[in-house]
């Protein structure tokens, strides 16, 4: 709330001079001003003096809202219904009033999610007593993504994030509409306990980890195939994409990339630089996101993978293309319909007809351009679908096929850059770094295609995330909750949320010691 009223505030008066001037000549009481605002007008014009002032607005705005720091996202709580026996209770609300401090002794330092046990009434002697918070030291949990190693089928590691989970005989959890939850990870609790022996933990069995609603699902020890996803799973995301898309397309996909991981604990007591933890970690830490080449850098390889990749974000563009047309169809009626009412309008502002007359004459020039694109579009989109017929998509270009694609996309972009540039990518590098995302985190045969070069790059640069850590077992400040698990944004993982957000389940110390998982919450919160 800070940041928006700051905005607005700062917003406020070059949005009152930009409406002065659109308005002017006023007269009446603010006749003293029409002269000055006939310079400016003379000087810069008027549709470019008001537009300068909004934008000088928009820029003061941003300004503000910046320097104003803003609270924390609030927490959602999850009610999953699925499965009664699993995740029916609601989570349970730990409370414990402090004991009287002696001001006569020194206070004694408060352990990290230790609370004070409420004494009984009197007059209630046989009331069971709270009993205490567990106690267990700030020393994250940090999931470290492992190297991709070529001869070594990974699909059998304990912890994993992405891919598909193994529940056993665990119901897959839903929402309270009855739609099944977004996988994100599974954790194996021996891992986890000998990275942490400090923490109440079990130590067999593993937690599954779903997204949207959320809920955390206890999978007891034993050997467990991959569950196989619900009939009606909505997609995790499009590739290249967002996550969680509210449609079926070409490019959405059911479940996040695999990528089994290795827990490990960080050192409270050690250097934390970003060196230190880097060693500490076995990988590098970073603040970029992956990308096939350098800045400048030319394309090299590019597989047909990527190509495929082009033609269904041109069938997405084309499919789009009537909905397009049919927006720039309504905001010319209501340009003309503005005309209109200008031409009748006795008091309407000197030049006010002439500007929306010239604007209206832009958009039906912009339409004419659209609906031309258009129709010529099919012809190209039937083009590129004969020239991506019977391809593998794991095979590489040859040179000459990789100059036909650059070619491909420049004209894409020049001739039919009004209908596709919201859907296609810019550049070849784009479409190689889509493609390498896909081959490096499946299965041997894709990773096979992946030059020995890329791989080393990933598996020596990218194991961690460029912003938030994946963490576990994190101490809360009022040590009444622990963090049990935070997914930051992570390009490889296609988890494309928002950069400065992390989804976050957090559980009750006292629910933690008991192993109720069903009282954990998730919520996604940005710093």
């Amino acid at each position: 709330m800070k940041k928006l009223i700051a905005a607005l505030a700062a917003f406020a008066l070059p949005a009152l001079l930009a409406a002065w001037l659109a308005l002017a000549p006023l007269g009446g009481q603010y006749a003293s001003l029409d002269p000055l605002a006939e310079r400016v007008i003379g000087m810069q014009g008027r549709n470019a003096a008001v537009f300068a002032l909004l934008m000088a607005g928009i820029g003061l705005a941003v300004l503000a809202a910046l320097a104003v720091r803003g609270k924390p996202a609030e927490r959602l709580t999850y009610q999953p219904q699925v499965a009664p026996q699993q995740f029916g209770r609601r989570r349970r609300k730990l409370t414990a009033e402090p004991e009287p401090v002696d001001e006569e002794s020194p206070e004694e330092d408060a352990l990290p999610f230790e609370e004070p046990v409420t004494e009984e009434p009197a007059d209630d002697p046989e009331a069971p007593a709270l009993p205490p918070q567990p106690t267990v030291a700030a020393a994250p949990v940090v999931l470290v993504r492992k190297q991709r190693e070529r001869r070594r089928d990974w699909f059998g590691d304990a912890s994993w994030l992405g891919g598909l989970p193994r529940l056993g005989n665990a119901e897959w959890p839903r929402d309270e509409a009855g739609t099944p939850l977004p996988f994100a990870a599974q954790i194996d609790l021996s891992e986890l306990a000998a990275a942490r022996p400090d923490m109440p933990l079990p130590r067999s069995g593993s937690l599954a980890f779903f997204l949207g609603a959320g809920a955390v699902v206890a999978v007891p020890e034993g050997i467990h195939d991959f569950t196989d996803p619900p009939a009606d799973l909505p997609p995790a995301y499009d590739e290249g994409g967002l996550p969680f898309p509210t449609r079926h397309t070409r490019l959405t996909r059911w479940f996040f990339p695999f990528w089994p991981v290795s827990p490990v604990a960080l050192d409270p007591t050690g250097p934390q630089s970003d060196a230190a933890l880097a060693v500490r970690l076995g990988a590098a830490l970073r603040d970029h996101t992956f990308y096939a080449a350098g800045v400048g850098a030319p394309v090299e390889a590019l597989w047909w993978h990527a190509v495929i990749h082009l033609s269904d974000r041109l069938h997405e563009a084309l499919d789009e293309a009537p909905r397009l047309l049919s927006r720039r169809r309504d905001e010319m009626a209501r340009q003309n319909a503005e005309i209109a009412r200008l031409r009748t309008d006795a008091a309407a502002i000197p030049y006010a007809l002439e500007d929306a007359q010239e604007i209206a004459e832009q958009i039906e020039g912009e339409y004419a351009l659209l609906q031309d694109q258009c129709a010529a579009l099919p012809a190209m989109v039937a083009a590129l679908d004969q020239f991506i017929a019977g391809r593998e998509p794991m095979k590489r270009l040859t040179t000459d096929e990789l100059a036909v694609v650059g070619d491909i996309l420049a004209e894409l972009h020049e001739r039919y850059g009004e209908v596709v540039q919201a859907h296609l990518p810019g550049t070849l590098a784009d479409l190689a770094t889509i493609s390498l995302r896909t081959m490096v985190s499946g299965p041997p045969e894709t990773l096979a295609a992946v030059p020995d070069a890329v791989l080393s790059r990933i598996n020596r640069e990218y194991r961690m995330p460029p912003v938030h850590h994946h963490r576990m077992l994190d101490a809360e400040t009022d040590g009444s909750e622990v963090l049990l698990l935070q997914l930051g944004y992570d390009d490889l993982m296609e988890w494309a949320w928002e950069e400065t957000g992390a989804w976050r389940f957090r559980i009750g110390a006292q629910a933690l010691l008991t192993r109720d998982w069903q009282a954990a919450t998730l919520a996604f919160e940005t710093d």
